[in-house]
């Protein structure tokens, strides 16, 4: 099962400019069937960006940074908060290139999705918001669906 937190290995990620790779991605929702995922890429290539500790706000280009193995990732990592998308549940869990590879802890995800937030801000749709705050009442159920199947 994949929840919020987790971290898949998607062996052949589609980039916009149609080229494919690996690449991390962090699950920001938990899902059920026939709803969607959402995620945000990450990356270990520094380039221009700041090791500042967590969240680097800026409406274009927001950064989650995470240190060397502070959590999950053994290298420096930046979680691209300025670009989340949106996959569907059953293509994720079926589909053979896609894997989940770790989770990460409370606080990390927690503070991602703060950052999420804080950056976003009013311009996330509301879908986008029912699914990163569902309902206790959903999240009860999706607890529950999670225990018994």
């Amino acid at each position: 099962m994949i929840v919020k937190g987790d971290i898949l290995l998607n062996k052949k990620f589609i980039h916009e400019t149609g080229a494919t790779d690996e690449k991390l991605l962090v699950i920001l929702n938990s899902s059920s069937q026939g709803e969607l995922f959402l995620f945000v890429k990450t990356t270990s290539q520094q380039h221009d960006k700041p090791k500042t500790p967590v969240c680097i706000e800026d409406r274009h280009r927001s950064l989650f940074y995470i240190p060397a193995k502070k959590d999950f990732f053994r290298d420096d990592t930046w979680v691209q908060i300025y670009s989340f998308e949106a996959m569907d549940h059953d293509y994720i869990v079926s589909h053979p290139d896609i894997n989940k590879i770790g989770s990460l802890k409370p606080k990390t995800i927690n503070g991602i999705m703060d950052c999420l937030f804080k950056t976003w801000g009013d311009n996330i749709a509301s879908w986008q918001k029912k699914l990163l705050q569902p309902s206790l009442n959903e999240s009860i159920f999706k607890l529950k669906e999670r225990f018994t199947s």
